[in-house]
C-alpha cells in the first residue's frame, strides 16, 4: 500500500495496485492511469492487477478505464 506517490513515475518489480476510495475527487482520470501505469513495468513481470476500491463508480474511473484499454490496444498494434 502506498500513497499517491505512485502518480509520479517510480517503477517497483512486481507491483500491483489498489487504490482505496477511488471515488476521491483526486483520484482524477490522469491520475488513475498514471497510478495504473506502474503495474506491468518490469520487463521480467510484464503483467499485474489494478484494483480501484470505491463507494460508486465515477466518470473519472470510466474514462481511465477506456484510457487504459485504448492504450493497450495501441501498444499490441505496434
Amino acid at each position: 500500500m502506498t500513497t499517491t506517490i505512485l502518480e509520479r513515475g517510480i517503477t517497483i518489480s512486481r507491483v500491483e495496485v489498489a487504490v482505496l476510495g477511488a471515488e476521491a475527487d483526486l483520484f482524477t482520470e490522469s491520475a488513475l492511469v498514471q497510478i495504473a501505469g506502474r503495474v506491468g513495468r518490469d520487463r521480467m513481470s510484464p503483467n499485474g492487477d489494478v484494483v480501484f476500491f470505491h463507494y460508486g463508480k465515477t466518470d473519472a474511473m470510466y474514462a481511465a478505464k477506456r484510457h487504459i484499454i485504448q492504450m493497450n490496444r495501441e501498444e499490441v498494434q505496434s
